[in-house]
């Protein structure tokens, strides 16, 4: 009989552990969805304003500064910024899935986002190169 009161105590005793371990995977579930929200929106306004910025230089021809190379470089800024959103929330999820396909599915996902951070950031530092770009990127060299 002892013995089943013991069972009994840990298993009342293990609820309020498991409704925490509920409302911290709905918290992450959450802090995942907020973040790759701002990754999107960092995304879409990038976007967004290259689009504007295309259509005044190619249209107006005005004297501003702003040649292709700058726009895709500041697009391409706002892409990799938007991607790390989406790794940062990546990461936040594999705290939460529930088996090992989900995790490597996850796992490839970020991979994947990975090598096109990693590509896009050499885009940007190959378009820094260009003389009169006028990009703030240094070399790790010079550092």
């Amino acid at each position: 009989m002892s013995l089943f009161q013991d069972l009994s105590t840990l298993y009342h005793a293990s609820q309020p552990v498991t409704v925490i371990g509920s409302h911290l995977n709905y918290l992450f579930i959450l802090v995942k969805l907020f973040i790759s929200v701002c990754g999107a929106l960092t995304i879409l306004i990038g976007a967004a304003i290259a689009i504007y910025r295309y259509v005044l230089y190619r249209f107006t021809r005005s004297t501003m500064e702003a040649n292709l190379n700058n726009i895709r470089l500041d697009l391409a800024r706002t892409i990799v910024l938007g991607l790390e959103f989406f790794i940062a929330g990546d990461v936040i999820e594999t705290t939460i899935t529930p088996d090992f396909q989900a995790l490597g599915i996850l796992c490839v996902l970020v991979i994947i986002r990975t090598m096109l951070n990693f590509s896009l950031h050499k885009e940007i530092k190959d378009l820094s190169a260009i003389p009169g770009s006028g990009v703030d990127i240094k070399d790790e060299k010079n550092k």
